[in-house]
């Protein structure tokens, strides 16, 4: 199924997220436009870091356990694996990141390590692709195609940023959408910059130089289009961190961002409900004042406690879910064993997992079987 944006909602193939026709009887009618998502960023990593073959020790080693050696297209085939067991559980949409994002257990990370001093996403410093990383993103967003989901692809990540050149940035930008625009895929959301807010992004990814680039993504599109003859369409933003309360942050964003970005992708780390809460209100009139409408609004990034000890999982705050689902609001999950490098429990990780799907599967209800297989049965 085809995503779209319609006003401030999602939509498949004309019809509303979590609705008969888009796959889901028996969901919340306050579902209805929204995309429940979690954060798996690390579903094509992989370490490059000249000098060593993984990094860490204990929980914080990336080898797997029964091998000893670390494989990236094992990390991959296991994501693939659960992808059915999210959307069997309502969770439609999944942020995967083209240079990952802190693949420790901990944040920041262990004493003395550096993300920076790690190679580990699937840009060249002249902004090339490389063809590994890529190969294991087209089997995942393949498989989301099958499955009726809406992948949300980030681009850069401010820990790997600097394994790029700041003046090949435009050529990445370009090379990522080419790539997404040649292999076929059709209404992906990309989030151009984790954290845009961050100070570590070079000037062009930060809030006040990134529309250009996020029109670039745009422009890109259109000149594909005119070439191929095509009709297709990739909804752009970049997310902001949420060290700092969203409503602050939101205010110093200038219009060029707004004018640029087709939704907003908030992160809700370390908020309480009740700033979540103001947060949304926040960014609704800013929207209005500078576009006289609002922007769909997609938190998808959301953790209550980042410090936890090795070993011991983590997510975001469950109250801060149905908070957004009232004000018809998206939202999404980080989960620390769907982002800790090697990523071994995508589906099935314990409590904090069971949690998570017990409180998606409540809104979303059971799900009829995606559009691929539906088809399938009809031929038959």
């Amino acid at each position: 199924m085809r995503l779209t944006i319609v006003d401030d909602g999602f939509f498949q193939d004309s019809h509303p997220t979590y609705t008969r026709l888009t796959g889901f009887p028996d969901a919340d009618p306050r579902l209805a436009g929204l995309i429940l998502n979690h954060r798996v960023i690390n579903g094509i990593f992989d370490d490059l870091t000249p000098s060593h073959d993984y990094f860490g020790e204990g929980f914080d080693e990336w080898t797997y356990p029964d091998t000893g050696i670390w494989n990236p297209e094992r990390n991959t085939d296991s994501f693939v694996h659960a992808m059915p067991a999210w959307r069997d559980s309502g969770v439609i949409a999944f942020t995967i990141g083209l240079q990952g994002g802190n693949p420790f257990w901990t944040s920041p990370p262990p004493e003395g390590v550096r993300l920076e001093d790690l190679d580990s996403g699937a840009f060249e410093p002249d902004g090339k692709l490389r063809a590994a990383f890529m190969a294991r993103l087209k089997r995942i967003l393949d498989r989301a195609g099958e499955l009726d989901m809406a992948p949300i692809v980030n681009y850069f990540y401010q820990h790997q940023v600097c394994c790029i050149r700041e003046e090949a940035l435009p050529q990445a930008v370009d090379n990522a959408t080419n790539w997404l625009l040649d292999h076929g895929y059709d209404g992906v959301i990309v989030d151009l910059a984790n954290e845009c807010t961050d100070r570590s992004y070079p000037p062009a990814l930060q809030p006040d130089g990134i529309h250009e680039l996020l029109h670039r993504v745009r422009d890109d599109v259109d000149l594909h289009n005119l070439r191929s003859g095509k009709e297709r369409r990739l909804y752009v933003g970049a997310s902001f961190g949420a060290w700092a309360s969203t409503a602050v942050q939101i205010a110093r964003v200038p219009e060029s961002f707004f004018r640029a970005v087709d939704l907003l992708l908030p992160h809700g780390n370390q908020r309480t409900t009740e700033e979540v809460q103001r947060a949304i209100v926040a960014m609704r009139e800013r929207s209005r004042a500078v576009l006289g409408r609002t922007l769909p609004i997609v938190y998808n990034e959301d953790m209550a406690d980042p410090r936890t000890a090795s070993g011991v999982d983590s997510s975001g705050d469950l109250a801060h879910l149905h908070a957004c689902v009232e004000a018809h609001v998206s939202w999404g999950n980080l989960i620390r064993t769907h982002q800790a490098v090697p990523c071994q429990a995508w589906i099935g990780g314990g409590d904090v997992q069971d949690a998570w799907f017990a409180a998606t599967r409540a809104l979303a209800g059971a799900p009829l079987p995606p559009q691929s297989v539906r088809k399938l049965y009809h031929r038959i």
